[in-house]
Order: C-alpha cells, then sequence, then structure tokens
C-alpha cells in the first residue's frame, strides 16, 4: 500500500507540472483508467502461463496510439511495478522486461499509421525484447533450456499484445472518439463515401479541398503540429457545401449567379451556415471530434465581405455581425491552418495574372489580415511558426500556379494551309 500511494504521489506531481491539459481531459483519463484495469485483469487472467508470454503491453500500446507516447510511458512504469506485485517480487529480471519492453512498445507504435506498419512495428518491438530477455537471463545465469524457452515467450507476449491492440483499437476509436493515425488514413482514402459523394455532387469544392490538404499538411509540417490531421481536416472542411453546391462559386457551371435573385443578407446566410451544415453531415457519418472541430472553426468569425459591402451599397440597415461566421475562432494549431490554407488557395486561385510575386504579397496580405482580425489568437501559433507556413504556402501555391508557357505552333508568316497539309501528310505515314 505505501508502494502504491508513493506512486500515486509520483503521477499526480508529473502530471500537474508536465502533462497539465491530460488530467483536465476527461475522456483521456476514462480511456487510459479504462484500458489499464482491463490490461491488469488480463495479466492476471493468464498468469497459470509463463509470466514472458503474457500480452501485457496491449495497454500501454493503446494509450500510446490513442493519447500520447510519454503518457505510455509513465503509465508503463507503473503497470510495470504492479504486475511486479501480482507475479512476485522474487521475478525482478520480469518486472525489468516490463519497463524496457513497455517503453519500447510505446515508442515503436506511436507513429503508425496503416496495417502493414503494425506488422512491421511490431515484429521489431518483439524481436527487440526476446534479444533484451536473452541477454537478460544470461546474465543471471538462469538455466540453458530457460533462457532459450523465455525469449520465445518474450516474441510470443510481445507479439500478442500488438495483435490484441490493433484488433481492439477500432473499439476504442468509436468508442471515445479517437483520431489515430489509422483512423485518418482511412478517412483520406478518395473511396470514402462522404468525398466520393462530394466528388460527385460539388466537384469544384472537392478539387479546392485536395489543394488545402496538400497547402495544410507541408504547413503543419513546417510548424510540427499533426500534419495528418490537418490533411484530413481539410479534405472534409467544407463537407457543409453538399446542402447547397450551386450557391458556391467553385460549383457553379452556369454562368447565372443565383446570388443575383436574392438578397445580400440571405446570401450571407446561405454562406455562412456551410460550417454548421458541415458539422451536422460530418456526425452523420461518424466523423471523429478534431475533424469536427476543424469543419466547425475553419472561418472562425470572419466577415463574408462582398456581400456585406453589397448591402451596404443597396443603403440597407445591417448589422455586420449577421454576416460573420458563428465561429469559434481556430483552437488549435491544424485548424489554423486550415483556415490559412483555404483562405490562400480561394484567393491566389482567383488573380488572374499571378506572379510569384503577386502570390506572395497576397499570401502575406491574407495572414497578415486574420491576425490582425484576431482569428488566430487562440491558435497557440507564434510569429515565427506563421513566417514558416507562409513560406511554405508560397512553395506550392507558386508550383500550382505557375505561368504556363504559350505554345504556338503555326506562326502567322508561315502558310497555314501548308501546315496543315504537312500535318495530314506526317499522321497518314504514321497509320501506314
Amino acid at each position: 500500500m505505501l508502494l502504491l500511494l508513493i506512486l500515486l504521489l509520483f503521477m499526480c506531481v508529473y502530471f500537474y507540472l508536465v502533462e497539465r491539459e491530460f488530467i483536465n481531459n476527461c475522456k483521456d483519463m476514462t480511456a487510459v483508467s479504462s484500458i489499464l484495469i482491463l490490461n491488469l485483469l488480463l495479466i492476471k487472467f493468464l498468469l497459470p502461463i509463463s509470466a514472458f508470454a503474457i500480452p501485457a503491453f496491449m495497454g500501454i500500446v493503446l494509450v500510446s496510439l490513442l493519447i500520447d507516447v510519454r503518457i505510455a510511458i509513465i503509465f508503463n512504469i507503473v503497470i510495470s511495478i504492479i504486475t511486479l506485485l501480482i507475479v512476485g517480487d522474487k521475478n525482478l529480471n520480469f518486472a525489468l522486461y516490463l519497463f524496457i519492453g513497455g517503453s519500447l512498445s510505446s515508442i515503436v507504435s506511436h507513429k503508425i499509421q496503416n496495417r502493414m506498419q503494425f506488422v512491421s512495428h511490431g515484429f521489431l518491438a518483439s524481436m527487440i525484447s526476446s534479444l533484451f530477455v536473452l541477454t537478460m537471463e544470461l546474465v543471471y545465469q538462469t538455466q540453458g533450456e530457460m533462457v532459450l524457452y523465455n525469449a520465445v515467450n518474450s516474441f510470443v507476449g510481445t507479439a500478442l499484445s500488438f495483435v490484441l491492440a490493433y484488433g481492439t483499437l477500432p473499439i476504442w476509436e468509436y468508442i471515445l472518439d479517437y483520431a489515430t493515425p489509422i483512423r485518418l488514413m482511412e478517412l483520406s482514402n478518395p473511396n470514402h463515401p462522404l468525398l466520393k459523394r462530394l466528388l460527385l455532387e460539388a466537384p469544384g469544392t472537392y478539387h479546392h479541398s485536395l489543394i488545402v490538404g496538400n497547402l495544410a499538411e507541408v504547413a503543419c509540417e513546417a510548424v510540427g503540429g499533426n500534419y495528418l490531421l490537418a490533411r484530413v481536416g481539410a479534405y472534409y472542411h467544407d463537407i457543409g457545401k453538399l446542402k447547397r453546391p450551386f450557391y458556391f462559386k467553385e460549383n457553379q457551371i452556369i454562368e447565372e449567379d443565383p446570388h443575383n435573385k436574392i438578397t445580400p443578407t440571405l446570401s450571407a446566410l446561405i454562406i455562412t451556415s456551410h460550417t454548421k451544415d458541415g458539422v451536422e453531415i460530418g456526425k452523420e457519418y461518424r466523423l471523429p471530434k478534431q475533424v469536427l472541430d476543424i469543419i466547425k472553426q475553419h472561418h472562425g468569425t470572419t466577415k463574408v465581405a462582398f456581400f456585406y459591402g453589397k448591402a451596404l451599397v443597396q443603403n440597407q440597415q445591417v448589422s455586420e455581425q449577421r454576416f460573420r461566421y458563428e465561429g469559434p475562432i481556430p483552437q488549435s494549431k491544424e485548424a489554423a491552418i486550415v483556415m490559412l490554407a483555404d483562405s490562400v488557395e480561394a484567393a491566389v486561385r482567383a488573380l488572374s495574372s499571378p506572379t510569384p510575386q503577386l502570390i506572395e504579397s497576397t499570401i502575406r496580405n491574407i495572414i497578415h489580415e486574420k491576425l490582425m482580425d484576431g482569428q488566430l489568437n487562440s491558435s497557440n501559433l507564434t510569429f515565427k511558426e506563421l513566417e514558416a507556413i507562409c513560406e511554405s504556402f508560397i512553395k506550392v501555391l507558386t508550383g500550382v500556379f505557375h505561368k504556363r508557357v504559350s505554345y504556338n505552333l503555326i506562326d502567322d508568316g508561315i502558310d497555314k494551309e501548308e501546315v496543315v497539309e504537312r500535318s495530314e501528310n506526317l499522321h497518314s505515314k504514321s497509320a501506314g
């Protein structure tokens, strides 16, 4: 009991000083508590088999995937000591194996993004664990036949930990609504029903979202954010436009603008409603909360300036607040980066003659406007990070919207009929 109290005190001090966000998140606390209790019950239930063959790292792998690798390592220390109390204080080598093997498993599982990585990383962790046990058993001068036996069992136990973690991961993802790298990779698949629907019903929005996704991913990598979350959030950020796709310029296939038949106030309401509509559609398709937050926040509380100006020209007595998005402003780096990527892509696409200098000035002006409007106040982005984001946007958009060479095949001074005749002769010889 004294040992458990010391462990509890150690954890409380660490989480209070270093991981304050974790202890303030009830969902994370519930997830970790549930996973580790089930893991300890599994260890207790499987005690009749060899201790090294027990899948003791299943909970640690799940915590690393669902929450964070640092949290997993801290709880691995606690599990190692509690497990030692369960199996007996004579198995100090087993406690050391739990600490080393669990820490290794949490580290290699943190960046897993697909099934093949689950196999490869799990095999790597199993091999290193078995080699560690082999070395440790030789140091402790265990009987010859038991050395290889324990090494093989540790390989099996570590491998089973990854198998059980992979098998139960979808349950934890959907019950507790976590956006793990594996789930985000599934959502980024173009065959996802919602992305296919976006392609068919709002093709302009779909292609815009792809470019925004590339911009957001590159910018997030530049500032050390969750680039996978930013890319997936960008893919789905405009799904609310599925409700009224032809009221948005990129989806209009006819010259007549439907906004010409309605008032500027109603137009602004339709435009600003696509964030709320996007959240509703996202919930229908069970998108994770982190992606829904990006959908809701990617316009913040910005003003629909075009229709506000149009209303003022028509001498309408309107409140500026009615022409702003509901918000909230972006609460994370990823949401803020998607906001900036969305704005700069639309602005640069609207340029009639994009040059590198004009693209750069447009990007810098938009980022400055968002900053001055207070849209980035809750995103935790620094000025240094904003400059890195700006540079990444410039690099990508300069490559996408560069000027193309005009290939004038027929010069004005050459007889055009002669060129056509030569072309026809060339094609006839090729066909022959």
